[in-house]
C-alpha cells in the first residue's frame, strides 16, 4: 500500500470529536497504516481564502509540504480539509507570485514548500485500498430499514470540482440504505454565520434538519465537522428557533460503515461524544 497519512485536525475538535475518533476506528478495523499528520493546525474552511489568501495558502500548505516530505499522500476526514487543501495546490500552481512568498515563509520554519501532494477523500481512499467488494463482504448489518439524508452543504460544487461526491452513494448503498431527497441538501448550515449571529445561524441549520426530518430521514449523514456542530452539538438551540423536536442522530461515513460492518463499541464509534443519542444500537 501506497504511503499515507490523516489529516484529523478538526475544527472545535472539542465539539466534533467523533469525526476524527470513527476514521481512526475504521481504519484500525480495516488494518489500515494510516497515521495522523501531526504538527497541523486544524483546517480553516475555504471562506478564508476570501478574506486572507496568502495566509490561507500558507496555512494549508504548511500541512502539504509535511505530507509530501515524508513521500506521502493525505487521508481528509472531512471534506472542508480536502477542498481547502485542493485550492491551496490550484492557487499555488497559477500563481508563482504567492508561491515564492509562501515558499519563504515556510523556510523560517524550517520547512521547504512542496505541494505536489495527493489528496484524498474518506470515501475515496476506502474504495482505492480496500475496494467495494472487500468493503461488502464485512457488511453485518444493512441499513435497508435506514432512511439517510446526506447533506452537501455550500461547498458542494467546490468539492464536486475535485472528486466524485458519487463513491458515497455507492458505499450507502453497499449497506442497501435508502437515500431521503430534500430541497435544502445544498444549502448553508449556518455555521458560517455562528460567530456573527447566532439567530440566523440557527435559523439556517433549523430550515435544514426540518426539511430533513419532514421527509422521513433517520439518519443525517454529514461530511464536514462544521455542520456536525451545528447539527448534533447546537441540535438544541435549532429545536428552540423551529419551535420544534428534531431528535436526530448526526452520523459521519466512516461511524455508519463501522455500524453496518457490525462494530457497536459506542467509544470505538465516537457516538459517546454526541449531544444527540444514537438509538441505532
Amino acid at each position: 500500500m501506497k504511503r499515507y497519512f490523516l489529516f484529523d485536525s478538526i475544527i472545535q475538535s472539542e465539539k466534533a470529536p467523533s469525526l476524527a475518533i470513527a476514521a481512526r476506528s475504521l481504519l484500525e478495523f480495516l488494518n489500515l497504516d494510516v497515521p495522523s499528520l501531526k504538527n497541523v493546525k486544524p483546517d480553516v474552511g475555504s471562506e478564508m481564502m476570501a478574506l486572507d489568501k496568502r495566509a490561507f495558502v500558507t496555512h494549508n500548505a504548511y500541512a502539504l509540504s509535511l505530507c509530501a516530505k515524508e513521500g506521502a499522500a493525505l487521508v481528509c476526514v472531512e471534506n472542508s480539509a480536502f477542498i481547502a487543501l485542493q485550492l491551496t495546490k490550484e492557487t499555488l500552481s497559477g500563481d508563482a507570485t504567492l508561491r515564492d512568498a509562501v515558499a519563504l515563509k515556510l523556510s523560517q520554519k524550517g520547512i521547504e514548500l512542496n505541494f505536489q501532494t495527493d489528496i484524498l477523500t474518506f470515501e475515496t481512499f476506502l474504495l482505492g485500498e480496500v475496494g467495494m467488494e472487500t468493503l461488502a463482504s464485512l457488511v453485518k448489518h444493512p441499513f435497508a430499514n435506514f432512511h439517510v439524508a446526506h447533506f452537501f452543504g455550500t461547498s458542494f460544487c467546490q468539492a464536486r470540482k475535485f472528486t466524485d461526491l458519487g463513491l458515497t452513494c455507492k458505499l450507502l448503498s453497499m449497506i442497501q440504505a435508502k437515500n431521503v431527497t430534500f430541497e435544502s441538501c445544498y444549502e448553508s448550515d449556518g455555521f458560517e454565520v455562528l460567530d456573527v449571529c447566532e439567530k440566523v445561524a440557527y435559523q439556517l441549520g433549523s430550515k435544514v434538519m426540518l426539511d430533513m426530518f419532514d421527509n422521513a430521514a433517520d439518519i443525517v449523514l454529514i461530511d464536514d465537522a462544521r455542520s456536525f456542530i451545528l447539527f448534533d452539538f447546537y441540535q438544541k438551540a435549532l429545536e428552540k428557533a423551529a419551535s420544534r423536536e428534531i431528535g436526530l442522530p448526526v452520523l459521519s461515513l466512516a461511524q455508519i460503515l463501522l455500524l453496518a460492518f457490525g462494530v457497536h463499541d459506542k467509544a470505538k464509534l465516537g457516538i459517546d461524544k454526541h449531544k444527540v443519542p444514537v438509538t441505532l444500537i
